[in-house]
């Protein structure tokens, strides 16, 4: 296929009156902006909360003892007078020129190194803080981020997807699926009017927005290059918002449901390297004209003539990058394939689901709709989903074991497959455990959870494990599966 093919894949769209059509096709909702709700911990707006803060800084700040511009020394003397015990390091003080001397930083005895305006100005206090005081902070930054929204949830990336691919391929242009937790691409991509059968990667990342706020989006553009994580991929970023938060968190009782959300700022990039900055942390664009022209998409600020390009480069990129299979894209690993920096956790997992597709066919399995959540892959078994929770075994004592780690929603895992390895890190043989069993709740709760069986212990796992290289071993696992699965 060539490129007047992918042309005339946006011509639709593109035509002159095409800005009324649009509206009707496809449904690109307004943007809103959300108000996020006041932290339960306190009643005070952030102005008096930032007085406050101010008072605090004004309370430690000292006279300075010294005069005239900053030199170690000056910096030094000033550090002391304000209760601060210095690690002389002067090397490390002139090795951060050209910096200006209020804005380097001092070695600090049981602290990281603190910038000196920070201590002469009274923003950070000389004792560090107790561990009590810690946790505090750490528990009413955690209650923030709840209220407001902030942080990782496990459906954004899905949700964020979806949304900006109802305003790129309106009419599903393109087939995409997800792809496996933990590899370089969140989703594999191809033209359906393409007679090649290869597939793109693509990497999502995605970022709540509203308030006109900063939004990082932690994709950098070393991340693009020769070795990078996400080398070979294309990158789409998605900014949005929650209209109805609580409606979202309902729907995720469901399996596979992809909560919708409102779409703030698209971009699109052939690869990481392409991005016109170290790193993607962009504000709510106020120019048309700014560093990310048509590479960044914004519903109602940017006209339809820049939709129509980007929907054209997102075709392009997909024809263009469609150069992995798709089992290279879900099991292969290292230099030269398009999953180059894969975690040891993960990678783990991925030799477990390729041991899995092995024995009963890679057709038959898909991956979830929602990443980083209990269920691992689902295996299409006798008209029915199976979904599965794949684990590593491990010895332990005269038995074995497996971390259990976080399980979010581990009420729609079926069944829990864990693998046994060799000492080539072959994997030699299954065993089946249902997963109301592994997930269930423990009466007394502890910071490693774990799952361990043995002789003594959980003997019945033992006996419920399939050999991967008999010859009926896709038979007994499937007859296990049967019956552990009801």
């Amino acid at each position: 296929m060539d490129s007047s093919t992918v042309q005339a894949l946006t011509d639709p769209w593109c035509e002159p009156d095409v800005e009324s059509s649009y509206q009707v096709r496809a449904e690109v909702p307004k943007r809103r902006i959300m108000k996020p709700a006041i932290p339960s911990m306190s009643s005070k707006t952030r102005t008096e909360l930032n007085k406050e803060a101010k008072a605090r800084a004004h309370s430690r700040k000292k006279k300075r003892v010294t005069e005239g511009l900053y030199t170690y020394d000056k910096a030094v003397a000033e550090a002391e007078n304000n209760g601060f015990k210095v690690i002389e390091d002067e090397a490390a003080w002139d090795a951060q020129a050209p910096v200006r001397a209020s804005m380097r930083k001092l070695r600090i005895m049981g602290r990281n190194p603190i910038h000196l305006h920070n201590i002469v100005s009274g923003a950070i206090r000389s004792d560090a803080p107790s561990e009590e005081e810690k946790a505090a902070s750490y528990a009413k930054r955690s209650e923030t981020m709840i209220d407001l929204d902030l942080g990782q949830r496990n459906w954004y990336e899905r949700s964020a997807t979806k949304a900006a691919q109802h305003i790129l391929d309106p009419d599903g242009l393109v087939e995409t699926a997800p792809l496996l937790d933990g590899l370089g691409g969140d989703l594999q991509m191809r033209l359906k009017v393409s007679e090649n059968p290869l597939y793109a990667g693509c990497q999502v990342k995605s970022g709540t927005g509203g308030q006109g706020k900063r939004v990082d989006l932690n994709v950098k553009k070393k991340d693009g290059e020769k070795g990078g994580c996400y080398e070979g991929h294309i990158l789409l970023g998605v900014v949005f918002t929650i209209a109805d938060r609580d409606a979202a968190l309902t729907e995720m009782n469901t399996f596979d449901a992809v909560p919708e959300v409102v779409v703030e700022q698209i971009f699109l990039y052939r690869s990481a390297v392409d991005l016109p900055c170290a790193s993607l942390a962009p504000s709510p664009r106020r120019d048309k004209n700014d560093k990310y022209g048509d590479h960044l998409y914004v519903p109602g600020f940017d006209d339809n003539a820049r939709l129509c390009r980007m929907r054209e480069m997102y075709f392009r990129y997909v024809h263009e990058r469609a150069v992995w299979g798709s089992e290279q894209l879900w099991f292969a690993l290292g230099p030269g394939t398009p999953n180059t920096c894969v975690s040891t956790k993960h990678a783990s997992e991925v030799l477990n689901i390729k041991a899995l597709a092995d024995l009963v066919g890679f057709q038959s399995l898909r991956a979830p709709e929602r990443q980083n959540e209990t269920v691992d892959v689902v295996w299409r078994l006798c008209d029915k989903d199976i979904r599965i929770s794949v684990k590593t075994a491990t010895i332990h004592g005269k038995g074995f074991q497996f971390e259990l780690n976080k399980h979010p929603h581990d009420e729609h895992c079926d069944l829990v497959l864990a693998f046994y390895k060799d000492e080539n890190n072959h994997r030699t043989d299954v065993s089946v455990i249902s997963a109301a069993r592994v997930y269930a709740k423990r009466e007394v709760q502890v910071e490693h959870e774990k799952f361990s069986w043995s002789k003594t212990n959980n003997e019945d796992v033992l006996r419920n494990t399939v050999s991967l290289s008999e010859s009926d071993a896709k038979e007994s696992l499937i007859a296990l599966v049967m019956r552990l699965k009801r």
